[in-house]
């Protein structure tokens, strides 16, 4: 399930209302949002918060609410009140500060509960398995990172998930995004470091791929062609490749390789083949641009390589130059981790950008 963040520092107006319809048009699924509240502005969060929960009942979205105690009370939020909570829209709550063991029991009973997933031990999985728990309206909920250099490690990830499966519990993980990030760092609110200038696209394959089950993009927003991205794969299972001319390359070839391709059945291990561009007439393709080739790099075998002229590649390593290979294109920065994610067989479409 993919999910969206909406925060609640300033009024839900026209705009978020399109974003948040638009983000459901998408098949997006949830919202998640943070209230930690100043003394001063009880009443418009909870304004805020009252018009989330109402829209999202509207659009049949679940809405988790990241919240600490001191704001729980600021908000007069207790066991009593959850039904009502409930009724407002709001499906659950992931209390941001260590919560004892028997609570979270008692809570899961009456609405879904975020444990943190970043933090939350095996000891303490195994005594919450002793109570009266609701599990299946238990999720571990991971943190995000807004400092670079903080977020965790791909190796504890799975560590972490590998354990809430064992017990039967649901994941979720943060994804950066790229439009509207969020303050005052503007750095992109990833889960993973290795993630947080990643395409969308491939965040969510790479997290999908390492078993988490819930995906939230923890900035404010997704660009359009991020979100068309995830729109095709989702839908036609392709890949798309945003791709620029290489600085000396021929623009008459750079041309020619945009456009849909698939990847041989049989992957190589360093580059991404492209399996029909020897199947049909290929021009005569005289040797030009034939430097080292750097991961991301897009290549065409020139006539030097006699019958495997005309070959299309994108580089997964970097390689040393070869006579026979013209440099023509590049994989824009964010979008190289989709490279390794291309299967055996898969379409994927060279598309000409202006922008990194």
């Amino acid at each position: 399930m993919l999910g969206f963040s909406v925060y609640l520092n300033k009024k839900i107006d026209a705009e978020t209302r399109e974003y948040i319809r638009k983000m459901k048009d998408n098949g997006f699924e949830g919202i998640f949002t943070s209230i930690h509240i100043p003394e001063e502005d009880i009443t418009s969060y909870k304004q805020n918060l009252q018009e989330l929960g109402k829209i999202a009942k509207e659009q049949n979205l679940s809405v988790m609410v990241d919240i600490d105690q001191s704001s729980l009370k600021k908000l007069k939020i207790s066991m009593d009140t959850i039904p009502n909570l409930k009724k407002a829209g709001i499906t659950g709550l992931r209390i941001d500060d260590k919560l004892p063991i028997k609570k979270i029991a008692e809570l899961s009973n009456l609405i879904e509960i975020g444990i943190n997933a970043s933090t939350f031990s095996e000891e303490e999985l195994k005594e919450l398995l002793l109570l009266n728990v609701k599990r299946e309206n238990v999720q571990a909920w991971f943190n995000f990172y807004p400092s670079p250099d903080t977020g965790i490690s791909q190796q504890f990830l799975e560590q972490q998930v590998r354990m809430f499966k064992k017990y039967g519990f649901t994941t979720q993980a943060f994804f950066a995004g790229d439009e509207n990030l969020r303050g005052p760092l503007y750095e992109g609110l990833p889960t993973l470091e290795k993630q947080r200038y990643y395409s969308p696209l491939a965040s969510i394959l790479e997290l999908q791929n390492m078993g988490v089950d819930l995906v939230y993009v923890g900035d404010g927003g997704i660009s359009e062609d991020s979100l068309k991205q995830i729109d095709t794969y989702k839908n036609k299972k392709q890949i798309l490749l945003h791709t620029k001319k290489c600085e000396n390359g021929d623009k008459d070839l750079y041309d020619y390789v945009l456009g849909k391709h698939n990847q041989r059945p049989d992957p190589a291990e360093y580059v991404v083949r492209c399996e029909d561009s020897r199947l049909h007439p290929v021009p005569v393709i005289k040797k030009n641009n034939t430097g080292k080739r750097y991961i991301g790099d897009i290549t065409i075998n020139n006539d030097k390589y006699q019958r495997y002229m005309g070959e299309i590649q994108i580089l997964k390593v970097n390689l040393p130059a070869s006579e026979k290979v013209n440099i023509v294109g590049k994989i824009i920065e964010k979008d190289i981790p989709l490279i390794n994610l291309i299967k055996p067989s898969q379409e994927f479409i060279l598309l000409r950008t202006m922008k990194e």
